[in-house]
This record gives C-alpha cells, sequence and structure tokens, in this order.
C-alpha cells in the first residue's frame, strides 16, 4: 500500500474511506459511552473519597475526569443521533428521492421560501453528514484537551507541592522560588487560554507572535499537543467549526455552573445540605441508610437511626487534620519526612510480589502511641454524659479510612438521644489555633430489643466531672 499523501492512490483510499466511516463511528461511540457510562459510578465513588479525606491531588485529578466524562458522553449522544437521522434520510431518499415542492401545493411565496432555506433533501443529507463527521472528530479532541489540561496543570500543582509541601526549603526560599519559578508559569499559562479562546490571537500580531512563539513551542510540548494540532486547526479554517471548537469547554462549564447554582426548595424552614443536629437527620450520618453505590458517610457516623442493641458503633473518618492536631499534641510522633499526599510506594510492589509482608515494628509502635493520642483528645458525649471509649483504625465498607469504636449504652433511657463527638477542630474553619469543639451532633433513637421496663439512668459510666464542663 502506497501511504505517501501526496499520491493519487493514497487521496482516493481516503475518499473510500470517508464514504464508509459512519459504520465506525457508530460502533466506536456505541463502545465509548457504554464505557463512559459504567465509568461514572467508580468516578463518583473516588471522588467523594477523596472529597472526606481531604486528598487534594486525587480530587484535582478526578474532577476535571468527571466533567471530561460528562462532555464526552453528551458529545458522543448527539452525534449518534444525528448518525441514526442521517441514516433514516437515505432511507427515506431511496423511497422518495428528491422533495418535489410542486407536489406540496403551496403557494408561490412559501414555495419560494421554502426552496431558498430548505433546498435540495441532498444538501440537507449533505449538511447532516458534515455535522456528524465534525462531531465525532470533536468528542476526541475534548480527550486531548483534557490530557494536556491535566499535564499543564499537573505540572504547576508538582511544583507548588514541591516548594511548599516538603520540607526541602526554608519558608524564604520556598516564596522566592515560587516567585521564580510559579509565577511565571501561571502567566504562561493566561498566555495559553488567551491564545485558546481568542482562536489563535496571540499568533496573528508581529510583537505578540514574537513573545508567544517561546511559550507555544515549551508547551507544545508539555502538553503534548503536538499529537493533536492538526486536528484543531482543521477545525480553526472553518468559520463555523471553529466555534464549537473553542467555546464547548466553556459552553459546559456555564452550563454547570448554572444548574450547580439553581434547585428546588421545597420549604422557607429548609437548609441545603445540612447536617444532622437535634432537628435534621443527614442520612449520610448512618450507615445503615447508605443504599446507592454513590452514598458515602459523612465525616462521622453511626450505624443507625434507630439502636436496639446494648451499644452503638461510631466511625470517625480520617482527615488531615485530625493527624496533625495530634502531632501538636505529642510533638514525638512528628515523622522526619511527612509521607500524606502522592508519593511513591515501592513497598506495594513488593508485597504485590510477596517479598515483604510484615508491617515495620516501629510504624506499629507509632501506631499504638497514635491511638492512645486520639482516644485522649476526643471524647464523645450522649446528651449530657461522657462516655468510655477505644478509637481503632480501620476501614468501613466504603473502604475509607478512619477511627472506629463501639459505646456501650447499657442504662441508657429509650427514646430519643443526640450523641457528639468532640475534639480539635479543623484550623482551616476556626482559624491557625487548635480549639476543642463539637465536630458533629447526630440524633438517634434507642430503643433495645426485649425491653420491658423503663431503663435507669445510667452514672457509672461518667468519666470525671471535673473535666466534663471544658467540653460543653
Amino acid at each position: 500500500m502506497n501511504n505517501n499523501h501526496s499520491s493519487t492512490s493514497f487521496k482516493k483510499l481516503l475518499d473510500k474511506l470517508q464514504t464508509e466511516s459512519w459504520q465506525l463511528e457508530l460502533i466506536i461511540s456505541g463502545f465509548a459511552i457504554y464505557g463512559l457510562w459504567q465509568s461514572q459510578d467508580f468516578l463518583q465513588i473516588e471522588y467523594l473519597k477523596a472529597l472526606k479525606q481531604d486528598d487534594e491531588i486525587y480530587k484535582f485529578l478526578l474532577g476535571p475526569t468527571i466533567n471530561g466524562v460528562y462532555i464526552l458522553m453528551i458529545v458522543l449522544l448527539i452525534h449518534v443521533i444525528l448518525r441514526g437521522l442521517w441514516i433514516g434520510t437515505l432511507g427515506l431518499r431511496y423511497v422518495s428521492g428528491e422533495i418535489d415542492y410542486k407536489e406540496l401545493g403551496y403557494t408561490d411565496k412559501f414555495t419560494n421560501f421554502l426552496q431558498v432555506k430548505v433546498g435540495s433533501f441532498d444538501r440537507y443529507i449533505s449538511r447532516l453528514e458534515n455535522i456528524c463527521s465534525s462531531l465525532f472528530a470533536l468528542a476526541f479532541l475534548m480527550v486531548f484537551y483534557f490530557l494536556s489540561y491535566f499535564l499543564i496543570m499537573g505540572i504547576f500543582q508538582l511544583l507548588v507541592y514541591l516548594i511548599f509541601m516538603t520540607d526541602w526549603f526554608s519558608k524564604t526560599t520556598s516564596i522566592i522560588l515560587m516567585c521564580l519559578i510559579g509565577i511565571p508559569y501561571a502567566i504562561c499559562i493566561l498566555f495559553l487560554v488567551i491564545d485558546f479562546l481568542g482562536m489563535g490571537i496571540l499568533k496573528k500580531n508581529d510583537m505578540t507572535a514574537k513573545l508567544y512563539y517561546p511559550i507555544y513551542k515549551v508547551f507544545n510540548i508539555i502538553s503534548l499537543s503536538f499529537i493533536y494540532r492538526p486536528l484543531v486547526y482543521n477545525f480553526l479554517d472553518q468559520k463555523k467549526a471553529r466555534w464549537v471548537a473553542i467555546y464547548i469547554l466553556p459552553f459546559y462549564f456555564v452550563i454547570s455552573l448554572f444548574f450547580g447554582l439553581t434547585g428546588n426548595q421545597n420549604s422557607n424552614f429548609q437548609i441545603i445540605n445540612q447536617a444532622s443536629s437535634s432537628t435534621f437527620i443527614n442520612k449520610l450520618n448512618y450507615e445503615d441508610q447508605l443504599i446507592e453505590k454513590e452514598d458515602m458517610i459523612d465525616f462521622i457516623s453511626i450505624s443507625s437511626k434507630v439502636i436496639d442493641k446494648p451499644y452503638m458503633k461510631i466511625f470517625v473518618g480520617f482527615n488531615n487534620f485530625i493527624e496533625d492536631a495530634i502531632i501538636e499534641t505529642d510533638t514525638t510522633l512528628k515523622p522526619e519526612n511527612d509521607k500524606r499526599g502522592f508519593t511513591f510506594q515501592p513497598e506495594k510492589m513488593f508485597q504485590s510480589m510477596g517479598l515483604t509482608n510484615d508491617p515495620e515494628k516501629a510504624v506499629l509502635k507509632k501506631q499504638q502511641k497514635f491511638l492512645n493520642v486520639m482516644n485522649r483528645i476526643f471524647k464523645i458525649k450522649i446528651d449530657t454524659m461522657f462516655f468510655e471509649k477505644e478509637f481503632i483504625l480501620t476501614n468501613n465498607k466504603n473502604d475509607r479510612f478512619g477511627f472506629e469504636t463501639y459505646i456501650d449504652l447499657e442504662g441508657l433511657e429509650k427514646g430519643k438521644h443526640l450523641v457528639r463527638v468532640i475534639g480539635p477542630a479543623n484550623k482551616k474553619q476556626k482559624g491557625t489555633k487548635t480549639e476543642i469543639d463539637t465536630l458533629k451532633t447526630i440524633s438517634f433513637w434507642y430503643f433495645p430489643e426485649n425491653s420491658t421496663t423503663p431503663n435507669v439512668q445510667n452514672t457509672g459510666i461518667l468519666l470525671d466531672t471535673l473535666t466534663t464542663n471544658q467540653y460543653k
């Protein structure tokens, strides 16, 4: 086969493939839509995990990915619908041929209007073909757009992480490096966005082109855009297609913002995304209420709204601010190198190969010390009483890492109660100083099985009353 792009035989081959490509388009679109639809649950669950666990890098990766999946599905669905319409028009053309305007029997005014605006049936089929082919190409152009976004922003995030989140540099040196490296990089990104939204506006002026050319060359490699540039410029040289190719992403984000800021409110006394309290029950604080796959427990949860056993499970999801508070309480737990966040973990490969199975003894000792501090600074309060507890590290059924304990309810009165988890608050929300606060208030009802006589309030499980007031 002669693959010389300038040869006549190769051009004929391309022309033939163009006329037959619609079949492949439908097959690929069908498989792509199915795969994207199936990936939604997984991506949403992983994003919620990252959101609940304060995993900034994972959130950064998954947020745009979810948006990209929706964009790609919408474009491919429109493509399939229009391609189906195109197939229908071909079938109709085989049966009835061209539109016979005289046969319609309309007045000259309407006949002339329709002949100008609607035109021939073949022109309509040709326009549908052009739209379908452009949409199919656009769908996969979106994939590369998002790939470029990940690479450009990922490198920026990596720079910020290396400068500020590691112990390699002092605070002053980190600020200087951010000014020398981070700010110019951010300005270059701004130039890229302007040129992208302006459809190459910086390339059209001699002065701006000279300034922009080195930026373009560098980011051409960083974003891997050299792979799909021909597709972009093929869109840009078509007046109608260029607007779709450039503004489909901003349009999607505007629509997403619109739907994110609007919604239906049932009552003047309703609070959107209200947390559990003495007046409201949020199902995300009760493990037995999590029915859908995408349901992810809130920061703190209990086993059920109605407790019929003489004990209750409490789960506290791990967050970075908890570990920060524990290290602040006991500075001997502060590691030399903070491993939180995205890191290389070669030990995972060694464990999968069976080369090592036992965790380091030093880590186990620190883990026990870590839990001892956790149990000391966190308190469980039901109504007016503090209850004994012993947290242990675990992963819940949604594979969320956190702390779990069981509370003895023997002797608690039947009826409605409020359980409060008290501990160090998030500095981001409360300021720079770690403060003890009520982290979550959850309502529950206690009706023990086989209970026929009123229970007597248990006072034997109260902690030292001298320390009670500071947690009220």
